[in-house]
């Protein structure tokens, strides 16, 4: 129902919806709002779309003389209000209750992707009885593939199968993300027309719930051997991550607290499994952390750049599954493994200093494909991972990892066609398959960090041989070598890009003020806090701006801390505060000072606020420096976790 933009007089009716309500179609011209509704549901609707957008919840009704409940949902659209109202039908509201709490602490108890999914979708398919529950995730082109999938037996099975991006329209995608669920009774039934009371209007129904699905996406449907389908969208921290589907073969309704019961299990198990791709991550970057080559022997015994790669290239290949790893400084390359010549290497090189000038990694996994690559002699190589070491703000070296072909069959739920589809077909018992080649292994999102990290350490590992290279010749080139010593002490202690601290000096200073505070019992505190949403940053107005902001931040954080603290950069987006002669007292307050003055920044080519999430650890007799930023690492998330741009106090052990 269509009705002006105060709620009182109808612009257009559905006549299923006079059926629904047993309104006589002699009565249908003379209908009003209160009529339909009742005075009071009306008043109440009216008063609850007062300057709201929609309702907040459903309202429910019943007519007079019909045992019948009504459920209303409604909202505005430019200058009219939609109305859609359907059966409520009566459930056991506790016994579902109780059946949605038991499957949302099974969904939180999940330890794996695979198992999460898989009770998911059997939890679904209890719930709605539809033939067939699936979850199809999107890859980084769009394309999705069935991940899980509970049977009911009157659908062919489409696990492990996948679906062309051109399956999910950009308008899609959008579509799903401003209205997550969507239902379809009978994907057969004909479309109603409205009964227009005010043939001037203009009305668009593209966002209503109960719309008739669109004359293509019947016909697809129909393709699939589909009648009734309800589908939920799964968001991501980054956008749609993928969708749930219900398909049944014959019509199949929804009751509308069945459908917020699914609702809810599909938003519990996304950000669940989040949870776990987020702590998965967190475990590589730390068996990457464990292989850096910076350690205290190397500070000791600098090795040189061809020395460390030799030792440690195995590892490097086994944690970024490639066959091959480059080191390419000054024109010189070190190589181990499957890799190019070196000519190739360098021209290669050559072209990316050209191509690629931030300080983020450069990949691909198609070279002969890629217009950077695509010419370049590499028979043995589809992947490449590429990371700048920044030696100097002149030149600049490279870590590349090389990875070869994996032939990969991919298995289509349909055969793409470019003939005109009929009205009905059945999808095939067996998928299309498909043979890919040229192409490598995708470089994960986490590998693509984490090289970043290694760069960095190997940046740091070099310039300590090149200091100590130098140091040899220091009686023949005392000269030369006080302006090198210079530039190498910046870039062993100085973070290239903000110029504070980096990891390896505030290390120093942090173990320094340990001797200390064992010695005399002379109280700190840690503060370490990184940038809120970073990567959104990035993704959204590039790595340039990505930079200013960590720039700017380092800037003003430094230029507010007492000539006694010190400011690092601990890695990412990561910065620590050492702040001496401090209790937990004046420690928080320098903590929020920091949060309230970092929310005042503000960066050129940005609109959107930039906040801190702060963790503070205070000096306990015992302390190592492990166990006090780790601290202060458990704290920091927990203020993440708890909404971000906030400081929050470690415990004085963490088990």
């Amino acid at each position: 129902m269509v009705l002006d933009g105060e709620s009182r007089h109808i612009q257009a009716i559905s006549p299923r919806l006079t059926q629904l309500l047993g309104i006589p179609d002699k009565e249908r011209h003379a209908l009003t709002a209160s009529s339909v509704l009742g005075k009071r549901l009306s008043q109440r609707l009216r008063h609850e779309l007062q300057g709201q957008q929609r309702l907040t919840s459903p309202l429910a009704f019943s007519r007079p003389h019909t045992l019948t409940r009504f459920q209303l949902n409604a909202y505005r659209n430019e200058r009219h209000v939609i109305v859609e109202i359907e059966p409520l039908n009566p459930l056991g509201k506790r016994r579902l209750l109780g059946t949605v709490n038991e499957r949302l602490m099974r969904i939180a108890e999940a330890t794996h992707q695979e198992e999460l999914l898989d009770y998911l979708v059997t939890a679904v398919q209890q719930l709605t009885g539809h033939d067939r529950v699936s979850v199809c995730h999107f890859d980084s082109d769009w394309h999705g593939l069935i991940v899980a999938e509970a049977q009911g037996g009157h659908l062919p099975v489409l696990l492990g199968q996948r679906f062309p991006a051109s399956d999910f329209p950009i308008t899609l995608r959008r579509a799903y993300e401003r209205h997550p669920v969507r239902l379809i009774y009978d994907v057969n039934a004909p479309a109603d027309m409205l009964l227009m009371y005010t043939p001037e209007a203009e009305i668009d129904l593209r966002h209503c719930f109960l719309r008739a699905p669109a004359p293509e996406r019947q016909r697809y449907l129909q393709r699939l051997g589909v009648r009734g389908a309800l589908s939920i969208a799964m968001q991501g921290d980054t956008g749609l991550w993928g969708l749930l589907f219900c398909h049944s073969a014959a019509p199949h309704p929804v009751a509308p607290p069945v459908r917020d019961a699914v609702r809810t299990l599909v938003q519990m198990a996304t950000q669940r499994l989040l949870l776990l791709r987020a702590r998965q991550e967190a475990r590589y970057l730390q068996r990457v952390q464990d292989s850096l080559v910076l350690s205290a022997n190397a500070r000791v015994e600098p090795q040189s750049p061809a020395q460390l790669l030799n030792e440690q290239a195995e590892t490097w290949c086994s944690l970024f599954r490639a066959h091959g790893v480059a080191l390419w400084l000054k024109g010189s390359v070190s190589a181990s493994g499957h890799t190019p010549t070196a000519p190739v290497i360098c021209q290669f090189v050559k072209r990316l200093e050209k191509a690629h000038r931030h300080s983020g990694p450069w990949c691909t996994r198609g070279v002969a494909s890629e217009p950077l690559t695509a010419s370049l002699s590499m028979p043995d190589q589809c992947g490449i991972l590429a990371v700048p070491l920044s030696m100097n703000p002149a030149a600049r070296g490279w870590l590349i990892f090389f990875r070869p072909e994996q032939v990969e069959t991919l298995y289509w739920a349909m055969q793409p066609t470019s003939a005109p589809l009929p009205a009905v077909m059945v999808a095939p018992s067996a998928a299309w398959c498909e043979e890919v080649v040229g192409r490598s292994e995708a470089w994960q999102r986490v590998e693509r960090l984490a090289v970043m990290d290694l760069g960095e350490d190997l940046t740091l590992a070099i310039s300590a041989y090149e200091i100590s290279t130098l140091n040899m010749h220091l009686e023949r080139e005392r000269k030369a070598l006080a302006d090198a010593n210079q530039r190498l002490e910046q870039l062993a202690h100085f973070d290239p890009l903000t110029q504070v601290w980096n990891r390896y000096r505030i290390e120093q200073a942090i173990e320094a003020e340990l001797v200390a505070a064992k010695r005399y019992g002379a109280a700190f505190a840690l503060l370490l806090f990184d940038v809120d949403h970073f990567k959104q940053i990035n993704d959204t107005h590039g790595h340039g701006v990505g930079d200013e902001v960590l720039v700017s931040l380092a800037r003003l954080v430094e230029a507010s801390l007492r000539g006694c603290d010190h400011l690092g950069r601990w890695g990412g987006e990561e910065f620590v505060v050492l702040a001496t002669h401090s209790d937990i007292e004046a420690a928080v307050g320098l903590a929020e000072r920091l949060r309230s003055l970092v929310a005042t920044l503000h960066v050129s080519g940005l609109d959107q606020p930039i906040t801190v999430s702060i963790g503070v650890a205070i000096w306990r007799p015992g302390d190592s420096c492990k166990t006090l930023m780790g601290r202060a690492d458990v704290a920091m998330y927990r203020a993440k976790r708890s909404g971000r741009n906030r400081v929050e106090i470690a415990e004085e052990r963490v088990l």
